[in-house]
């Protein structure tokens, strides 16, 4: 253990202290308290942390850095269909009956490719087993056989929504902490080079660790721009403005199918490169089916007799997929009828939950179906 009297390496000089004491010079009692207060001062002012830099356990920070830092599973969602996990490349599929190896991510645009060749064909993958994927937390699973995966992915769409990943926003690394522990009283600098070891390391952090952050630290955002942050309230700021303001791509094909296909909806919001235009869309009801073919009924006041209203249907096709970068697009057809021709485009999808779906396209243009 530390101590001031390491410095002291004659025995002999306490003999020679203690005679001094008994001869009644105690004088040398507050010599010594002004010593030992010394030396307990160095020490902290050694371990002395910036309340603006410090990382503490439980806190909104670590809790916001744990969430940043998770293994983000929506990236391959074209391959496994699911944002829980990851699948370890390479692996070999059965695509609509070719087996097909998939080395890198790079690899994803082979089945995009295909995936988008017909627009009215189901297209299906089917892995070649074993495999191993990994968890939000970094941990591994070996699946075996269809039958394991089946159950894991049948466990994932049960706990569809929970899912805590904050995926708007990344680290760039290296960032270095410094960590001292009281109990051992050691000081340790840590280099982080991924999430997974940033990850670990919140994870494991105790109630007693005093942890320093090297500011500034740089982070990029979904769009690739970028900032540097440079104390613990900006950094916290930021990651919260960030989950607001991103595309989460942790929409899947049936998530979307299911919510899209069981009710009618209306146009709350619709925008033209930034120009509000949801109100041509009045009284237009939309219902999407299971076969990707869409109706929208419009009804409009009777010209000749104002007390009734004629209903119009108008046919309609959809389609959904998963883009590379795992996000969805969401293809809408409805000829040339005036107004419903502007909604004619493949849009990106931007939300989605139980009553609404939030579509958008080139950044300008916004599309929101909800319940009717």
């Amino acid at each position: 253990m530390f101590s001031c009297f390491n410095s002291i390496k004659h025995p002999e000089h306490f003999l020679i202290m203690n005679t001094l004491v008994k001869k009644g010079l105690f004088f040398l009692v507050p010599l010594l308290t002004i010593l030992f207060v010394s030396c307990k001062s160095d020490k902290e002012d050694f371990i002395e942390v910036s309340e603006n830099q410090e990382l503490k356990s439980n806190s909104k920070a670590v809790e916001l850095i744990r969430k940043t830092t998770m293994n983000d599973g929506s990236g391959d969602n074209i391959l496994d269909g699911s944002s829980c996990f990851t699948v370890v490349l390479p692996v070999t599929i059965d695509l609509n009956g070719t087996e097909t190896n998939i080395d890198t991510e790079q690899d994803f645009q082979i089945i995009e490719q295909i995936f988008s060749e017909f627009e009215d064909d189901e297209d299906i993958i089917e892995f070649i087993f074993p495999i191993t994927i990994v968890l939000s937390d970094f941990s591994e699973i070996f699946i075996e056989d269809s039958d394991q995966w089946e159950e894991l992915t049948e466990s994932c769409e049960e706990n569809e929504g929970e899912d805590e990943d904050i995926e708007c926003i990344d680290f760039v690394y290296p960032i270095t902490v410094s960590v001292f522990n009281p109990e051992t009283e050691l000081l340790e600098t840590i280099i982080f080079a991924s999430d997974k070891e940033f990850f670990d390391f919140v994870e494991d952090l105790e109630d007693d660790d005093i942890v320093n952050i090297s500011f500034p630290i740089l982070v990029v955002f979904s769009d690739n721009s970028n900032m540097i942050i440079n104390d613990i309230g900006t950094l916290e700021d930021i990651i919260e403005n960030a989950i607001d303001d991103c595309d989460e791509n942790d929409f899947t094909i049936k998530r979307l199918s299911e919510v899209i296909t069981t009710q009618s909806f209306i146009i709350t919001r619709y925008k033209d490169n930034q120009d509000d235009e949801t109100e041509i869309f009045q009284g237009h009801i939309f219902n999407f089916y299971t076969d990707k073919t869409a109706t929208v009924t419009i009804e409009e006041d009777d010209v000749d007799d104002p007390q009734n209203t004629t209903t119009i249907t108008i046919n309609g096709t959809w389609s959904v997929a998963t883009r590379t970068d795992g996000g969805l697009d969401v293809t809408l057809d409805f000829g040339l009828e005036i107004p419903l021709d502007k909604l004619n485009n493949t849009w990106n999808v931007k939300g989605i939950n139980d009553k609404s779906i939030m579509l958008g396209h080139q950044g300008n243009n916004e599309l929101f179906f909800e319940i009717n």
